[in-house]
C-alpha cells in the first residue's frame, strides 16, 4: 500500500494485471467455445507444427494460433485471403499483452473443408504426375494369386469372396485386413499396400470398401493413401464405394473399379468360360492337324508316283545307255578277236611276244577265248 492524495492505493504487477484479465476470458461461458468468420492474413505455418495467423473481417482483426496437436487433424491447407470459419477460446497471451483466438477446429468458409481438401490434394498430385496414365500398368488377364486389402468384416469382401470363388476357384485370394474408416484409416492402407508388397506373391491389389458418406470414404482421399498406391509395384485397383463415389485412389490406382463387385469380376476371368475356349482351341487344333496330315500325305503320295515315274525312266535310260557302252566295248575288246581264232601270246615272264623272233624250246602261253594252253617252240 502506498498513499496518495485521496487515500490509499493497490499497486499491481502487469503480470499480475495479465493474469487476472486472463482468469475473467477463460471463466466467460460465451468466450470458451466461439464460432468466428473471418479472413487468414500474416499466415505463418511454424516448423514445430503450430499454425500462427491473423482472423479480420472489414473493421477489424483478432491474433488467432493453431497448436500443431489441433493443426494435424486439418483436411485442407489453409492460406493468405481464404475466408475460414474457426472454433475455439478466447484467452490472453500474457506474454505480450494480447487477447487472442486458441483455435481447436477450422474449416473453409462457402465450401465444405473435405472438398477443398480434395481439390488441394487433386491439384498436387495431378502436378506430382501421379495421375499419367503412362505409369500406369496392364492389370493381368489371368492372375493366379489377388490380395484384397479391406475391413476383414465388411460387406464388400464377402462380394469380392463370393464373385472369384464363383468365376474362378482356382485363383489364390488373399485378405490383407486394414482400416477403411476413420482417423487412422489412411496409414493403415498405406501400411498393409507395402506389406503386401512386401510379401511379393499377389499379382494384383483390389483396394477398397464399401459405399459411405464422403467423410466415411476419407481414407482413400489421403495423400498418404495415394503415394503408398502410386509406389504400389503390383499394379492396384481401386474399388471404392459406388459407381458415383469418386476418390483420389481412383486417380492414381492402375485401374478404378466401379464397385468391389466389378474389381472381382475384373480380376477374376470365368474359369468354365476359359475351359471350353481351351477345349475348342484343341478340338480346332486337332482338326487341323489331321487336315494337314491327309493333305501331307496325299502330297507325299503324289511325290511318290512322281519319283518312281522318274527313277523308272532315268533307269530305262540309263540301260539303254550300258547296252550301247557294252556294244562298243565287244568291238574293241580283244576278247571279241578271240572268238573269230585269234590269241594272245606272253612268254613265260607273262610278257606280251608281238614277235616270231623266239628260239627254238621256248615255252610260251597262248591266251584263247575260252582258256589259256602252254606251248614249246620247236622251230621256224
Amino acid at each position: 500500500m502506498t498513499s496518495t492524495l485521496g487515500g490509499t492505493r493497490q499497486v499491481f504487477t502487469i503480470t499480475q494485471v495479465n493474469r487476472y484479465v486472463k482468469q475473467m476470458l477463460e471463466a466467460d461461458a460465451l468466450l470458451a467455445g466461439l464460432f468466428i468468420e473471418g479472413e487468414i492474413s500474416n499466415f505463418n505455418a511454424h516448423s514445430s507444427g503450430h499454425m500462427y495467423f491473423t482472423m479480420k473481417d472489414p473493421s477489424a482483426a483478432l491474433s488467432s494460433v493453431m497448436f500443431a496437436s489441433y493443426a494435424d487433424g486439418l483436411a485442407f491447407s489453409p492460406k493468405n485471403g481464404q475466408k475460414v470459419i474457426a472454433y475455439g477460446r478466447l484467452s490472453l497471451y500474457e506474454k505480450s499483452g494480447q487477447y487472442q483466438l486458441y483455435v481447436e477446429y477450422m474449416e473453409p468458409a462457402g465450401i465444405g473443408g473435405l472438398q477443398l481438401a480434395f481439390q488441394q490434394l487433386v491439384e498436387k498430385l495431378q502436378a506430382d504426375g501421379l495421375f499419367d496414365e503412362a505409369r500406369k500398368r496392364p492389370i493381368p488377364a489371368y492372375p493366379s494369386c489377388v490380395a484384397v486389402i479391406t475391413s476383414p468384416t465388411g460387406a464388400a469382401v464377402q462380394d469380392i469372396i463370393r464373385v472369384i470363388r464363383e468365376r474362378n476357384p482356382a485363383i489364390r485370394l488373399v485378405i490383407a485386413p486394414a482400416l477403411v474408416q476413420g482417423q487412422d484409416a489412411g496409414s493403415d492402407l498405406a501400411r498393409a499396400i507395402k506389406e503386401v508388397n512386401a510379401w511379393g506373391k499377389a499379382d494384383v491389389i483390389i483396394l477398397g470398401r464399401g459405399g459411405g458418406s464422403v467423410e466415411d470414404l476419407w481414407a482413400f482421399n489421403e495423400e498418404i493413401t495415394a503415394k503408398a498406391v502410386a509406389a504400389s509395384k503390383i499394379p492396384v485397383i481401386s474399388a471404392v464405394g459406388h459407381e458415383t463415389d469418386i476418390t483420389i485412389t481412383d486417380f492414381v490406382a492402375d485401374r478404378r473399379a466401379p464397385t468391389p463387385t466389378a474389381a472381382a469380376q475384373m480380376v477374376a476371368y470365368d474359369h468354365a468360360h476359359a475351359v471350353a475356349y481351351v477345349q475348342g482351341e484343341i478340338s480346332a487344333l486337332h482338326t487341323a492337324v489331321k487336315d494337314d496330315i491327309i493333305n501331307r500325305h496325299a502330297e507325299g503320295k503324289a511325290l511318290m508316283t512322281q519319283l518312281s515315274r522318274q527313277a523308272t525312266l532315268r533307269i530305262a535310260q540309263e540301260r539303254q545307255s550300258l547296252t550301247h557302252s557294252t556294244a562298243l566295248l565287244e568291238k574293241v575288246s580283244p576278247y571279241a578277236a578271240f572268238k573269230r581264232g585269234f590269241a594272245l601270246v606272253h612268254d613265260a615272264a607273262g610278257q606280251a611276244v608281238t614277235s616270231a623272233m623266239q628260239e627254238t624250246g621256248t615255252r610260251l602261253n597262248l591266251h584263247f577265248a575260252d582258256g589259256k594252253v602252254a606251248v614249246e617252240v620247236v622251230g621256224k
